[in-house]
């Protein structure tokens, strides 16, 4: 992890910080087309630049030789992945 990956996680943690609030306030605003409209369109800028952001970073990782010290990591690193998207999931 470099400074930049950093800085990325540190988005993802401002934007996690304001979800809750942000949701409940739009849950609040939906008889007000306008308002509900801008808070949803808000969020949703929000959620992509951070998605756009992370994802750019996944292609350079992708892009970039791992360095391997034995058939064993290739194993860990599927396991790790799959215990990742699991924790993502619903």
């Amino acid at each position: 992890m470099n400074d930049t990956d950093r800085e990325l996680l540190d988005r993802v943690r401002a934007l996690h910080a304001t979800l809750t609030q942000r949701t409940v306030l739009l849950s609040h605003v939906q008889s007000d087309v306008d308002i509900f409209a801008e808070g949803m369109r808000d969020l949703g800028a929000d959620l992509t630049s951070v998605g756009d952001a992370l994802l750019g970073r996944v292609r350079e990782l992708d892009a970039t030789p791992v360095a391997t010290s034995g058939a064993d990591s290739s194993a860990l690193v599927a396991r790790l992945a799959g215990q990742l998207a699991d924790i993502g999931r619903p």
